[in-house]
């Protein structure tokens, strides 16, 4: 499959030019693979979204690959002698 010219109508980007994607309030906030940010507001959000997932741009509302651990910071402490 060749995603290079694979587009969304009225969306400028084709799937090979996407990294991520997040949705917030109807809009979606996508990340380009040379590093840019844009924004769509789709018609049909669910649509868009499923076109996405399709190809596989990763949403990072499921996957930010952010690593999380589960430490407590101890707040009662001054870090490095500050306060």
């Amino acid at each position: 499959m060749d995603n290079e010219r694979i587009f969304y109508s009225e969306f400028d980007h084709p799937t090979s030019q996407l990294s991520a994607f997040s949705l917030c309030i109807g809009v979606f906030i996508i990340s380009l693979k040379n590093g840019g940010i844009v924004r769509f507001k789709p018609n049909e959000i669910a649509h868009f979204k499923e076109w996405l997932d399709h190809y596989k741009v990763r949403d990072i509302a499921v996957n930010d690959d952010i690593p999380y651990a589960n430490i407590m910071a101890n707040l009662s402490k001054a870090p490095n002698r500050f306060f």
